[in-house]
């Protein structure tokens, strides 16, 4: 509970140091959606894809995440929203997977194996 606390503290901090002042309410580890993105970047709707197999799709912007399972090399998702960590240096894709074993489920790719479709 301590930790969960402490997590969501953090990312409410970071939240309101991003968006000028703006707080954001974080949600929990195990399952950080939308809520928790702090930038939209590209358009939401728009279709992206992986760049590489066994690409997890994870259950919050970060490594800490669970993953929700693996997305082959090509998979679609359409994106909703990112958040950038507060180093800056990791930025996080949230969207809906679109076709094969996923297919319907949300979650959190790293920019590092996603692109535009």
């Amino acid at each position: 509970m301590k930790l969960l606390l402490r997590r969501t503290a953090t990312a409410a901090t970071v939240g309101t140091l991003l968006l000028g002042g703006v707080l954001v309410t974080a949600t929990s580890a195990s399952a950080a959606g939308s809520s928790t993105c702090n930038i939209d970047d590209a358009k939401p709707g728009s279709v992206w894809e992986t760049s590489t197999s066994n690409v997890n799709l994870r259950s919050g912007p970060g490594t800490g995440y669970s993953s929700k399972g693996q997305l082959r090399s090509g998979t679609n998702f359409t994106y909703h929203c990112s958040y950038l960590t507060s180093d800056g240096k990791n930025l996080w894709y949230y969207g809906t997977v679109r076709e094969g074993y996923h297919k319907g489920v949300s979650g959190w790719v790293s920019w590092r194996y996603a692109h535009l479709a």
